[in-house]
């Protein structure tokens, strides 16, 4: 018989692999998402292995709402998952008239008619589907599987000679069949990647790093697995975005990577930037790059230089997101202090840190100085004052929340959180070829 893992969506196996894991599962997980709990020995073995009726179980768990983000980080955005149904439909729907007009010179049969079903209804069609069979438990072996509609039976057990659909959604990766998959069921639900079986067995062992060690050869080949590789101004703007990461979105952290300064000796800068992206393009760098330039005068005249060239398709040069807080900020002028609008002017990544930190002792926001003009847009470029300070003031509010293992109320997080959230939407704009599902 053998030892079999299975992953599962609300408690439906959406899949299954014998002896080891699938190394598409694998990219989806980290180490962090591993976890134990004692079950009833009954739901693995027909008899008790231990002095009580339970066992523990070895597994890899994340909610549904974790999985959403790390899917979309990956590219697997909701938009595309619709527009590949409605692509994929359409062919698997070609394909299968072909067949028979050849074969049995028909014109439509009930695999077609099935499929022209699937077509018509559309992506919130299919999950109004897979949302009744993840809720109801019924899989191709349900004894009451004739009291369903044909439709059911139909994604189920449709399995042509292409294998061109999976559960009723076009197989053409697992990446987008699970995202769609993460709309059917609640935000709180979990996706389980259980090995339990395969450990008991011996082919894995207790303290194995399972996810990490198997999707190693994938994270460094195949392009929507890869970190994420961003590239700033400075090794400060890494260091703060590397730490806001891993505070603000602990389970995406290790899908990303900052280019360190200090290991390779990178000088900062708008101009060093824009030119470490050309080298990078350059050099064929297949991994998913994003550029994150300072929204000052500096940061989008580069970008604009940079849009006139033609990047590969993995690369994304950006700036950091407009900031309300710059509408109407305080500028250091020849006649005392002046409000004016320094987006576009003076952003750099200190203007995100959080009202708390910006604001001085007096209860006053530290002011901006104009440095020079940019001529290529006409523009004043200008520099936050005390950055040293700020940065400090910063990593000490870092300190705070990790002791204190949470966020606190008088924190302003909402500056960082926009630029990530920037990364984020840049990174899954990236396409990439498709991971084929396999039938079990």
């Amino acid at each position: 018989m053998g030892s079999f893992c299975a992953l599962t969506l609300n408690g439906y196996e959406i899949d299954q692999s014998k002896s080891y894991i699938s190394t598409f599962w694998s990219c989806f997980f980290n180490e962090d998402d591993r976890r134990s709990r004692s079950v009833p020995y009954d739901l693995y073995y027909t008899q008790p292995i231990a002095d009580n009726n339970n066992v523990p179980t070895f597994e890899y768990s994340a909610s549904v709402d974790t999985m959403k983000l790390r899917l979309e980080i990956m590219g697997y955005t909701l938009d595309k998952v619709k527009l590949k149904y409605a692509e994929g439909i359409e062919n698997a729907l070609k394909t299968r008239q072909q067949y028979n007009t050849e074969l049995f010179n028909t014109v439509e049969n009930s695999d077609e008619k099935h499929l022209n079903i699937l077509k018509n209804g559309g992506f919130e069609y299919w999950l109004k589907l897979i949302k009744y069979i993840f809720d109801n438990k019924i899989t191709n072996l349900s004894d009451n599987l004739q009291v369903h509609d044909n439709i059911y039976s139909f994604i189920l057990d449709y399995n042509d000679v292409d294998e061109n659909l999976y559960l009723g959604y076009p197989n053409i990766g697992i990446g987008y069949f699970l995202r769609g998959a993460l709309e059917a069921v609640e935000p709180c639900s979990e996706l389980i990647l259980d090995i339990t079986s395969v450990v008991d067995s011996g082919y894995y062992k207790e303290d194995e790093p399972v996810c990490a060690s198997t999707s190693q050869m994938y994270l460094d080949s195949t392009l929507p697995f890869q970190k994420i590789i961003i590239l700033t101004e400075g090794s400060s703007d890494s260091k703060i975005l590397s730490k806001a990461l891993k505070l603000l979105y602990p389970k995406v952290y290790s899908y990303f990577s900052f280019l360190d300064f200090d290991t390779y000796k990178a000088e900062g800068g708008s101009a060093m930037l824009e030119k470490t992206v050309k080298s990078f393009a350059a050099a064929g760098i297949s991994n998913k790059i994003i550029a994150l330039f300072d929204y000052d005068a500096a940061g989008v005249a580069a970008t604009e230089r940079l849009k006139k060239r033609k990047f590969p398709s993995n690369f994304r040069v950006i700036t950091l997101p407009p900031i309300e807080l710059a509408n109407n900020y305080p500028i250091i002028g020849p006649d005392g202090i002046i409000y004016e609008n320094v987006n576009g002017r003076a952003c750099s990544i200190e203007m995100y840190l959080g009202i708390d930190i910006l604001t001085g002792a007096n209860n006053t926001l530290v002011p901006v100085k104009w440095k020079n003009i940019e001529a290529q847009i006409n523009t004043c470029q200008g520099e936050i004052s005390r950055k040293a300070e700020l940065q400090k003031k910063y990593l000490k509010k870092i300190r705070v929340a990790i002791e204190n293992g949470s966020l606190q109320s008088d924190h302003d997080w909402t500056g960082l959180m926009s630029v990530l959230d920037r990364i984020f939407v840049a990174a899954s704009s990236i396409d990439h070829a498709p991971t084929y599902l396999n039938y079990r």
